[in-house]
């Protein structure tokens, strides 16, 4: 079994940092796992120096040869949607935004070819973005997905070596390109609409396996194999997972080393959390923490903190009048 991930990154983002917290969370817990890294050959050329620590990890690195023309970002997806083409074997890809907090053992039934967990936890029905997946769905053509019921996270695959697999990833790839022509170069659709058009080439996976900590993951984190800090949906909010923290993937960046204090943190991940957080959930709440409404509050609060102050002090005053 083959553990797989996909590396795009410069100086500029995080990517390396957190690829290497996993990988070094992946030999902790599993010292004899073969890791293969795929990256781009402008991603090698910039992985020396401080950004070389991930090489004591990795059992290899593949340099795949891209289109030029792409982006980093579409460099990552192009890259991702062809693994199979490029690696041999069983394996399982695993996304660099992760923590891996058990021994991974992937002895899947040999009828799963292709295994992934649902995107949020849920069914598509009850997906806080479903709306947003159907409007992209149609501008893509890609519609057949949206009566399947089920939207999965492209986070963790396993994959099987199996011609069904090979057919999946062949039809996700070309999906990805059409959707790109399009402007859309986000995987997660493709994959979806793929499986939807081989009438179910994926199969559920527990929950365990793909731990979104940040959207309805709870329910699986005591028994969790890989946590994912789901950094996609961080855009507004800080990371309650104290290994995907901003501190702790600058402290990376800048020594090129896993701290000790992060490393304490990557043997017990499970209890890696902010002191000062709350958890929320009901239909109501979670609607007003979805909506336009509150990103707006969000963003109002970050870029002019001095009127989120002055119009909050201004309503606390007038709360107090109208108790009286």
């Amino acid at each position: 079994m083959k553990y797989v991930y996909v590396l795009t990154s410069s100086n500029k983002d995080f990517y390396y940092e957190q690829f290497l917290i996993s990988v070094f969370s992946l030999r902790l817990r599993s010292p004899e796992s073969h890791i293969t890294v795929l990256v781009d050959a402008k991603t090698k050329e910039g992985l020396t120096d401080k950004r070389s620590e991930y090489e004591k990890y990795v059992s290899e690195t593949v340099v795949i040869a891209t289109p030029p023309e792409l982006s980093q970002k579409e460099v990552s997806r192009w890259i991702k949607t062809s693994i199979k083409s490029r690696v041999s074997g069983d394996f399982l890809f695993i996304d660099c935004d992760t923590v891996i907090a058990e021994p991974l053992v992937c002895d899947f039934p040999a009828e799963i070819n292709i295994g992934a967990v649902l995107d949020t936890h849920v069914e598509l029905s009850k997906h806080h973005l479903a709306p947003y997946f159907k409007t992209r769905g149609k501008k893509l053509g890609f519609t057949s997905f949206f009566n399947f019921g089920l939207y999965f996270n492209s986070g963790v695959i396993f994959c099987r070596d199996a011609p069904e697999t090979e057919r999946f990833f062949s039809l996700w790839h070309s999906l990805w390109l059409s959707g790109r022509e399009k402007g859309v170069y986000q995987d997660q659709g493709a994959l979806n609409q793929a499986n939807s058009e081989l009438n179910g080439a994926i199969t559920e996976l527990d929950g365990t396996w793909n731990c979104q900590i940040t959207h309805n993951g709870l329910p699986y984190l005591s028994d969790a194999k890989i946590i994912h800090s789901f950094a996609s949906s961080l855009k507004l909010f800080n990371c309650p997972f104290l290994p995907a923290s901003t501190s702790a993937l600058s402290y990376v960046k800048e020594t090129g080393k896993i701290s000790d204090e992060l490393t304490r943190f990557l043997k017990n991940p499970k209890a890696a959390f902010e002191a000062e957080s709350r958890i929320i959930c009901g239909e109501t709440e979670l609607d007003v923490i979805n909506s336009k409404l509150f990103s707006l509050l969000m963003f109002i609060r970050k870029k002019t903190p001095g009127l989120f102050k002055a119009v909050n002090s201004f309503m606390l005053k007038t709360r107090g009048m109208t108790q009286k």
